[in-house]
């Protein structure tokens, strides 16, 4: 019966965000690779073995693809004969995927969570261990799995403030949910408290740590920062300001602040990343409103403008690597709250964020603890970025602090790969 309630419930939702669905995908050509795979009209080329084992792991976009990836690797190099998948929920997480894991048995877009759906990938998959990663929590995938005697852990957990008050709010679905968890390893104290305040068994969590600290740094070579920084038009006395993974109406906003800050700065190179690539145009179209010249990173024209549009995925990681300072959107927006502004600091990068930080509480406490980073409000943040811009030593203290932090976060990977073997072999 709960099932049959869950499964129209999922049916009503769909129906009411159809329009905007299709509207997206007509005019902006989003979901054109995922959306047959997310509706179950296709699934996944991947026939296992005869005997063999699978290993299905699942991150949902890019950040908690590239979070898994150490994950993935210990698995593989722990249990070769077993066929390790791989499945997203959005198209960069796919992409990420491919491009990250290549040696996985398959990669693909875990579709909505109607049961007569999971049931034919979950027939298809036939694995022996679900491991999820984050927060995504589907009760028809959870459940259908662990009636097959699939053992089923999440990995790198949390859970935001938001979802918790939620989850409280509705305690005969959360304990569903939650009670198809065999163990979970959870990034923080702080996730794993909100976790047992909604009922989740103490003895089935593990603090683990931040998967993300983990993460390859995909460090590039001295040629290819040099062949980046020459097609990027970056010359030697430029400084280098990334802004990444930005939503609407972020560009806005930064465009703004920007003005300002090119006329203390006219050195200043601008590298702009906006979060989802089928809304390159979308952005580019903004820019030309505002006038400002610039060039599309795919068009590689021989004009030096100041702005560069990054219009291809992927390089968000590279486009760090040359970079003085790290502006990291989806932090001022706040039905986003923030993503992995840990990524610069990687490379010795300090990092701007805004004030809605919500989804990643514990990369803003680390950040700003180790003075790697400032959060700024949106109408402080040109005279931030011209204050440190112009303040060589303050640059080279945050850069310090950054390498500092860096070298000390380590070892998630290791601690949660050892729950996951001890779970495997009960």
């Amino acid at each position: 019966m709960f099932s049959l309630f869950y499964n129209l419930s999922l049916l009503v939702l769909a129906l009411i965000t159809l329009p905007k669905l299709l509207w997206q995908w007509f005019v902006m050509g989003k979901y054109r690779e995922s959306l047959r795979y997310r509706l179950g009209i296709e699934l996944p080329v991947f026939t296992p073995k005869k005997g063999q084992e699978v290993i299905w792991i699942h991150a949902i976009s890019m950040g908690e693809t590239r979070a898994v990836i150490p994950l993935f690797r210990k698995i593989r190099e722990a249990y070769p004969d077993a066929a390790v998948v791989i499945s997203t929920t959005t198209e960069t997480g796919n992409a990420e995927a491919k491009r990250s894991m290549p040696d996985a048995q398959a990669h693909f877009f875990l579709p909505l969570d109607f049961s007569w759906i999971i049931r034919r990938l979950m027939e298809r998959i036939q694995p022996s261990m679900l491991i999820m990663c984050e927060s995504d929590f589907w009760y028809h995938l959870l459940k259908i799995a662990k009636d097959r005697g699939v053992k089923v852990a999440l990995v790198n957990g949390k859970v935001s403030e938001r979802s918790s008050s939620r989850f409280k709010k509705i305690p005969f679905f959360t304990r569903r949910i939650f009670s198809q968890f065999d163990m979970l390893c959870i990034q923080s104290e702080r996730y794993r408290q909100r976790f047992l305040a909604m009922g989740v068994p103490g003895e089935k969590m593990h603090v683990t740590g931040n998967l993300k600290f983990d993460a390859p740094s995909k460090k590039m070579g001295t040629i290819e920062l040099q062949t980046l920084r020459d097609k990027l038009k970056i010359a030697e006395r430029d400084l280098v300001l990334v802004i990444g993974s930005t939503h609407s109406p972020e560009e806005e906003w930064f465009l703004s602040a920007l003005s300002l800050v090119w006329q203390r700065v006219p050195n200043l190179k601008v590298l702009l990343v906006p979060r989802h690539p089928e809304r390159f145009n979308e952005v580019a179209h903004l820019i030309k409103e505002r006038a400002i010249l610039f060039n599309r990173y795919s068009e590689n024209k021989k004009s030096n403008e100041r702005l560069v549009l990054i219009d291809a995925m992927g390089l968000l990681n590279q486009c760090y690597q040359v970079a003085d300072i790290a502006l990291v959107g989806g932090s001022y927006v706040s039905h986003v709250g923030g993503h992995n502004i840990f990524e610069p600091v990687i490379y010795g990068v300090p990092v701007f964020f805004g004030p809605h930080m919500h989804s990643q509480p514990d990369l803003k406490e680390l950040i700003l603890t180790s003075e790697a980073g400032q959060e700024v409000r949106i109408e402080k943040l040109a005279q931030a970025l011209i204050d440190i811009l112009e303040n060589r030593s303050l640059r080279a203290k945050y850069a310090n602090s950054c390498n500092e932090l860096a070298a000390s976060v380590h070892g998630a990977t290791q601690r949660t790969f050892d729950y996951i073997s001890q779970l495997k072999s009960k």
